[in-house]
């Protein structure tokens, strides 16, 4: 590999991460960078020749000969950076555990430094905060969903810290605008950002839209993890007004996690187990398939950054209805390409999918069209890969 190839540093913490960074790391590395990965290894995971591993120890023992080791190299690079790592991080944390921990973190990055050091999760700016004071590359921040649009807003410690860090920040990366005008709240400048989409990898889009056959029941599934601001309190809310309007219909929501006693409540309050089912996760070849099997993609949420299942599904030709919550009217166009309906309001909900349900079919198969047309425009891994490297360049040449 030349040496003129800018190195980029992807950091989620976790190696491998989430599927859509994993989907940013592959977009990368099919371009002339050098992708660096930080964190720990929680599997092994077989990338391209040009993404460079520095996983962290996660055993007490190895962590701490990692430490001396890492420790060593940077003392013999730079004595001064070494002294002045030290002195931070002896300051930052309170007992020698949470020392070594982040010493086992930092080390790796300042012995193998990168041009840009790209964090995908905001709290890392309140999390590791040394990076602004230790680093010599350009640091980038990616605003995603919540940890922008609610939990600065719960959480006193981390407004502060985005307060301070965002002004300091060379270049954010934001899923969408709404997102982005939510960082500029907390000093992010706002010509420093850079709305860039997610994508949807080519092998999940159609060729075509498919028309569907309509079964007597109507089915409607809901992805994502158990959380408040998933809204499925609102969903099991409507499906009760759908079964009292006697419409035929099973819903599905597969989430991760343990199912809140809330939604528990209201499954046995409005005796919705015969039409509700809930799955705790699935691999995503499977979820896939289920996912295409169904009527309808519900989103209930509250907020959302743009929910990447909204575009698996439009990509898969299923009829998507959204809350207007977060970005997901920045994809969704009312009657057009999927349908819209307000936050928090179940009698919308449900009268929307009864709505689609009686909708003929070269309607909804118009819709589909025009959903397919909007991913392979606006969401392509080639959109994606293009506005990456002139976001990155900007940076480096800025």
């Amino acid at each position: 590999m030349s040496a003129d190839k800018l190195k980029i540093a992807i950091y989620s913490g976790d190696i491998p991460s989430t599927t859509f960074i994993e989907n940013l790391i592959e977009a990368l590395s099919e371009q002339e960078f050098e992708v660096y990965l930080f964190g720990k290894l929680r599997r092994k995971v077989n990338y391209k020749e040009n993404i460079k591993l520095f996983p962290t120890p996660q055993s007490s023992l190895r962590l701490i000969i990692f430490v001396i080791l890492e420790g060593a190299k940077l003392f013999i690079k730079n004595k001064s950076k070494f002294n002045k790592t030290i002195k931070q991080l002896k300051n930052k944390n309170k007992n020698k555990k949470s020392f070594v921990r982040n010493l086992g973190f930092i080390l790796p990055v300042l012995n193998n430094q990168p041009d840009i050091f790209h964090i995908q999760w905001a709290k890392t700016v309140n999390l590791n905060y040394e990076l602004y004071n230790l680093l010599d590359c350009k640091i980038a921040v990616s605003l995603r969903g919540a940890h922008i649009n609610y939990s600065p807003l719960n959480d006193p410690e981390l407004k502060k810290a985005y307060e301070i860090y965002f002004p300091k920040t060379d270049g954010f990366h934001a899923v969408s605008k709404a997102i982005a005008g939510e960082a500029v709240k907390y000093g992010a400048d706002k010509n420093k950002i850079r709305v860039i989409h997610s994508s949807v990898k080519d092998e999940f889009l159609l060729s075509n839209a498919i028309r569907k056959n309509r079964n007597d029941i109507f089915e409607i599934i809901s992805i994502g993890r158990h959380h408040w601001k998933k809204g499925y309190h609102y969903a099991l809310d409507a499906m009760n007004y759908l079964k009292e309007e006697g419409f035929k219909f099973n819903y599905t929501i597969i989430a991760q996690g343990d199912i809140p006693e809330e939604i528990l409540f209201l499954l046995n309050e409005y005796r919705l187990n015969d039409h509700v089912k809930i799955i705790k996760g699935m691999e995503h070849v499977k979820l896939m398939e289920k996912l295409k099997s169904s009527d309808l993609l519900l989103l209930p949420s509250v907020e959302e950054g743009i929910a990447n299942v909204a575009l698996e599904a439009m990509s898969s030709g299923v009829t998507t209805l959204s809350t207007d919550c977060g970005g997901m009217n920045e994809v969704i166009h009312n009657g057009e390409n999927g349908f819209i309906i307000p936050v928090r309001d179940p009698k919308s909900i449900s009268g929307k999918i009864m709505e689609i349900s009686r909708s003929d079919p070269e309607t909804l198969l118009n819709i589909s069209l025009n959903a397919l047309d909007t991913i392979k425009t606006e969401f392509s891994r080639e959109k994606q890969k293009r506005e990456f490297s002139e976001f990155y360049n900007s940076l480096v040449d800025g």
